[in-house]
């Protein structure tokens, strides 16, 4: 028979035991609907942060406090892989390290760069850099990719970075030609450029087959141009040699067996490609990696950018619109900041890539419908005598342009930078108030009490600190610079007159002087014509920097094409400065003193010598004119507001100077600053 004492302890075990079990149950359910989606909420699980990978997860847990050891023991062993320049080992040591810092963004973004930049310039073969390039690209767009999961914000800095890597490498890199080229060819099927399929079955690796060659054209011309003009592969042989030796390079496609007759390559996995496209697809327009056809518009890096720069604006918070125009006070669970720059100016970069794209065509020669002629040979490259090429909108520079107008609009009405003329002036009228009150000028600071901040005195007060702060992002973004700059380009007069000073300089290099000269005459007055309809376009740096540096080469042309006119000219100009005291000057020099009289640097063109009304009432001028023209003109020709541009200029000698309200179209500053360029004084 049990004791007392023994049942009591008995029952005390039964009791313990009925504990426990609530316990562990109580703290299974916590965990279950508390702990666990709270975790989660705030990404501490493993499988919220990202794309989980079992066998680093496994490595991690066995070298437990160690791993901070094993990595900085990893990390100087790369450095010095790097220094012997054994890439293959350096490859597998990167993998490593970001294996066991999988949730640590600085292993990502220094070895992607490490990879990208400091291996691949170590290179000396082109597609070598490539390679390495898209090594870097891939080890970094898989930190995105374990960084983030699906309903929670991603690192913006990371999707930034990616971006970044193709603008510098592929996009403005010294050898951007070759690098751009060897993309597009990672876009192509490799069965539509195999060289096998390009070379004469007669004569392979000397002799192209027209034919097939034709249809290469047709299908991609702006690698064809790209690389018969910027890389000098000046016949279909040469180009088809670049395709040969550049066959095995990153791309888009899984390689198949030469036995198999298939028409189409199957596509890699979207995170085996490249380039390397976002793993989420935010908008239709954006590249879609799942299809052969990636996008429907013209492959370029600066796509490849801009859609990054885009993908990373999404872990972004909202702009909070009011007269400080901030980012809403961020919870970091829902949203993400960059973490070393300015917001405003990050999320102008998807709009400045567009504008990248636009520029890339203006380079390369793709203004609108007329696309590009090819000509291989003088006489005839395929059956027909002639093929245009690239003549889709999607070539086209000026709807390149215009899309670049539009995102910067977007991008400027979203962030509260852009004000519309009628916006603007209502804010300086209710500003006013607060301004003559407190004695403050536009901009100036003004210390007020909060119990002043309300009624009309505190609308007008939140008036003056919205324009101040407009002021501030409009100069730390450079705004206005892009924004007028991309409104020029996109007008019909800008395209045309780029096109043919794109024509000018390459009648020029080829030795048409006579053609060069007219294409370059042809072109300053609608250059003209741009400057005067869209003043602020005009006062766009580089842009006039850029065409007055063509009116130079235009100077310079001249007295080559008529020398014996132009140094008749110049020693009668030299000689009757001289006359009477010393004999003809002409007598007295060489055949090779003659020669070295080429040009006259001190010359002014039609372009310096234009000068427009600038003041701040020429809008209301225009109107005014425009009015009086209605009521006195009932029967003759009423100018438009475009044609009182015109009015409103003119042409006089450049050394008048500028008098008020009067303005160069090329300034002082401008001309001084290319002529110093050339070695010349100003």
């Amino acid at each position: 028979m049990i004791s007392p004492l023994q049942q009591k302890a008995r029952n005390r075990k039964f009791i313990y035991a009925a504990l426990i079990l609530a316990l562990f149950t109580v703290s299974l359910v916590h965990r279950r609907w508390i702990v666990i989606p709270r975790a989660e909420a705030l990404q501490l699980r493993e499988a919220a942060r990202g794309e989980a990978d079992l066998t680093s997860s496994a490595v991690r847990l066995t070298l437990t406090g160690s791993r901070g050891l094993a990595v900085t023991f990893l990390w100087s062993s790369a450095l010095d892989l790097q220094d012997r320049q054994q890439w293959n080992e350096l490859e597998l040591l990167v993998k490593s390290i970001t294996s066991l810092q999988p949730y640590f963004v600085t292993p990502w973004m220094f070895q992607s760069w490490n990879l990208a930049f400091n291996v691949a310039v170590e290179c000396d073969r082109n597609r070598d850099k490539f390679y390495y390039v898209s090594q870097g690209a891939a080890l970094l767009a898989e930190g995105e990719r374990r960084n983030h999961k699906e309903g929670f914000p991603g690192n913006p800095d990371m999707r930034f970075f990616e971006g970044f890597i193709y603008q510098l490498k592929i996009g403005t890199s010294d050898e951007k030609e070759t690098m751009r080229s060897l993309l597009d060819m990672s876009q192509i099927d490799p069965i539509n450029r195999d060289p096998a399929k390009l070379w004469s079955a007669d004569k392979p690796g000397t002799e192209v087959d027209m034919r097939e060659f034709e249809n290469f054209c047709i299908a991609n011309p702006r690698l064809v141009r790209r690389l018969r003009e910027k890389l000098n592969y000046v016949s279909p042989a040469a180009i088809v040699q670049f395709l040969e030796d550049n066959r095995d390079i990153p791309s888009r496609f899984k390689p198949i067996e030469s036995s198999l007759e298939v028409t189409q390559s199957p596509l890699k996995k979207p995170t085996e490609q490249f380039p390397l496209l976002p793993p989420e697809r935010l908008d239709t327009h954006w590249p879609d990696p799942s299809s052969h056809d990636m996008t429907s518009e013209v492959p370029d890096v600066n796509l490849i950018c801009r859609t990054w720069y885009q993908y990373a604006q999404a872990p972004l918070p909202p702009i909070q619109k009011d007269y400080f125009l901030r980012d809403i006070n961020p919870d970091e669970v829902k949203y993400r900041m960059p973490a070393k720059m300015a917001s405003h100016i990050f999320r102008g970069y998807p709009a400045m890539a567009q504008s990248h794209i636009a520029e890339a065509l203006n380079d390369e020669g793709w203004f609108d419908k007329d696309g590009w002629e090819v000509s291989f040979d003088k006489d005839r490259l395929f059956d027909q005598p002639s093929l245009r090429l690239g003549t889709d909108p999607k070539y086209w520079a000026s709807e390149a342009w215009n899309k670049t107008y539009d995102m910067y609009l977007d991008y400027g009405s979203y962030t509260g930078i852009y004000f519309s003329a009628e916006e603007k002036d209502a804010l300086e009228k209710k500003a006013a108030l607060v301004r003559q009150k407190f004695k403050a000028g536009p901009g100036e600071p003004i210390s007020i009490r909060s119990d002043e901040i309300q009624g009309e005195l505190g609308e007008s007060y939140h008036a003056h600190e919205r324009l101040a702060k407009h002021r501030i992002l409009e100069s730390i973004t450079n705004f206005n610079f892009h924004l007028h700059q991309a409104e020029g380009e996109r007008m019909k007069s800008t395209v045309f007159a780029r096109k043919k000073l794109f024509e000018a300089d390459w009648l020029n290099v080829n030795y048409r002087t006579d053609e060069a000269l007219q294409a370059y005459e042809i072109a300053w007055p609608f250059w003209i014509d741009a400057f005067l309809s869209n003043p602020d376009f005009a006062k766009v740096d580089y842009i006039r920097e850029g065409v007055y540096e063509r009116q130079v080469d235009y100077f310079l042309l001249v007295p080559k094409q008529n020398a014996v006119l132009f140094r008749a000219a110049l020693t009668s100009a030299a000689q009757i400065a001289a006359w009477p005291f010393y004999p003809p000057l002409d007598e007295l020099m060489t055949p090779a003193m003659k020669s070295k009289i080429t040009s006259i640097r001190r010359i002014h063109g039609p372009l310096d010598s234009m000068v427009y009304y600038d003041a701040p009432n020429v809008d209301e001028l225009k109107q005014r004119l425009i009015q009086w023209s209605n009521g006195a003109n009932t029967t003759f020709h009423v100018p438009t507001p475009y044609e009182f541009d015109r009015l409103l200029s003119r042409s006089e000698s450049w050394d008048s100077g500028d008098s008020y309200p009067w303005t160069h179209l090329i300034p002082n500053s401008t001309r001084d600053l290319i002529l110093s360029r050339r070695g010349w004084t100003p």
